[in-house]
């Protein structure tokens, strides 16, 4: 009777784990705020969230590249950035995490051969 009890309390715990991690996923992607890629080196971050919102962009070593905040849209150009890793992370006012996106740039050179007759 005991290890039953034992493995129905087991039992229960991981349940109610998975859906604790499971609902919040699904509160991340409930929320109203986008990052899309727009280009090569594009992103538009919109929002329907009428609180203010921070972006951030961070570097490779977590070094701060830039912090703005956003009303419902802005377009980022990261062309003028190195290569390297980078992470765009957007806060809300009291800190908190609604959406994050991890992105590479990779300039790659290219040779072509061009016979001329």
């Amino acid at each position: 009777m005991k290890n039953f009890i034992t493995k129905n309390a087991l039992a229960a715990f991981i349940v109610a784990a998975v859906l604790s991690v499971s609902s919040a996923h699904a509160a991340e992607f409930a929320l109203p705020v986008n990052i899309d890629q727009v280009g090569k080196m594009k992103f538009l971050v919109s929002s329907d969230i009428t609180s203010p919102l921070f972006v951030v962009i961070y570097d490779e070593d977590n070094n701060q590249i830039t912090r703005e905040s956003l009303s419902s849209k802005k377009l980022f150009n990261f062309s003028n950035l190195n290569d390297g890793r980078y992470k765009m992370v957007i806060f809300d006012s009291r800190k908190n995490i609604i959406k994050s996106k991890t992105f590479n740039i990779l300039t790659e050179t290219r040779r072509d051969l061009i016979a001329i007759q």
